[in-house]
């Protein structure tokens, strides 16, 4: 592929099971040139309660144990259905979405969008998880740039080390 039509994306919430509240949304496109253009949606939490979506106490437990600066996280951000709107509208044409792990991800967004009746903007066919590559030794060990818990930076963090892997299956 030539076009950075695939796209990485991570989020951040406030539980693990899918109907939690999303946090932010990162996500990035690439191919097995790089990176190429990116967005990152800080969420507001009760425009995602309002749409029906949970708190675990647990998660904000944790949310609440970290550092000063990663806590902003919890409050302001987009409406759910505008940042949602923003996602489809950003992952557009792409043919793939990646994530660590979609089942994760990608489940968590896809209630999101059922929950407001948006139409989610890929299909199951689509969906592409980076474990797989991470369990092989094509996987690069790599620093990651950026804050740990920061979608975007996450979701650039993957898809750097799925752009390394892939060059290195080219290299085969």
């Amino acid at each position: 592929m030539t076009e950075k039509d695939r796209v990485m994306i991570d989020i951040e919430t406030l539980g693990i099971e899918p109907g939690s509240v999303i946090l932010s949304i990162g996500a990035v496109r690439f191919d097995t040139d790089g990176l190429g253009k990116e967005t990152h949606i800080n969420v507001d939490l009760q425009s995602c309660q309002e749409a029906g979506l949970e708190i675990d106490a647990n998660t904000l437990e944790w949310w609440l144990s970290q550092e000063e600066d990663v806590q902003h996280i919890l409050t302001g951000g987009m409406d759910l259905s505008k940042a949602l709107f923003r996602l489809s509208r950003f992952y557009d044409d792409a043919s793939e979405v990646w994530a660590f792990s979609p089942s994760f991800d990608c489940a968590h967004l896809e209630q999101a969008y059922e929950a407001l009746n948006i139409v989610i903007p890929w299909n199951y066919q689509e969906k592409r998880d980076c474990r797989t590559l991470a369990n092989t030794e094509l996987w690069p060990d790599m620093d990651q740039d950026g804050d740990e818990h920061n979608a975007l930076d996450d979701a650039k963090y993957q898809a750097r080390q799925t752009v390394k892997a892939f060059q290195a299956m080219e290299e085969l």
